[in-house]
């Protein structure tokens, strides 16, 4: 592959794009932040950053968790989620997903349409055929693929419907950082080398 974004969803939002076969590094080696733009004005979404309403705020463990209470404190009924924040973690929200718990559903709903819509803005600036989702929050599968790809699909512009792919990545998260350095070791090596 030439042209693809990985996003990577755990405890933040980290990404990497890269264009004919070259990651993008940028002039300080800190470029493809998708985590990092601004998708509200939310003020209730703090960013480590300094800034709120991050991506990252509404698409990582501590996103998905905020988004799971705020569900909580205005849905009525019965669901298999504490209200303790201490107590609800990404585990617990998947499990109880996979239980059929509506609650859970419907947060990985809304953070999959953020994760979409994102992605969308992204398709526009760097038109890639993949996007791959790592990462310890990609044990979800569709719960979270599937309404990412509905707003994908449903925010792209014309000339990309139907030509970006989303996708889990294969390659296992407990690995995927020391694949990417040696990866990338290797890439400068043959540089050097010609």
């Amino acid at each position: 592959r030439k042209n693809f974004v990985v996003v990577t969803l755990g405890t933040g939002l980290g990404s990497g794009i890269v264009v004919d076969g070259n990651l993008v590094y940028g002039h300080d080696g800190a470029a493809g932040e998708l985590g990092h733009v601004k998708i509200t004005k939310d003020p209730n979404r703090s960013c480590g950053c300094g800034r709120c309403g991050c991506l990252e705020t509404y698409v990582s463990f501590k996103g998905l968790t905020q988004t799971t209470l705020e569900l909580l404190k205005t849905r009525k009924g019965r669901h298999k989620l504490c209200k303790n924040e201490e107590d609800l973690s990404f585990d617990t929200i998947l499990n109880a997903a996979m239980a059929g718990d509506l609650i859970a559903k419907e947060a990985f709903d809304i953070t999959g349409e953020y994760l979409g819509e994102a992605l969308a803005n992204l398709v526009a600036v760097t038109a890639p055929d993949y996007i791959f989702i790592s990462g310890p929050m990609s044990k979800a599968g569709e719960f979270i693929l599937a309404p990412a790809r509905k707003a994908l699909d449903s925010n792209l512009m014309n000339i990309w419907k139907g030509k970006v792919r989303l996708l889990t990545s294969v390659v296992e998260p407990e690995k995927a950082h020391i694949l990417g350095a040696a990866a990338l070791a290797i890439k400068e090596m043959q540089r050097r080398s010609q």
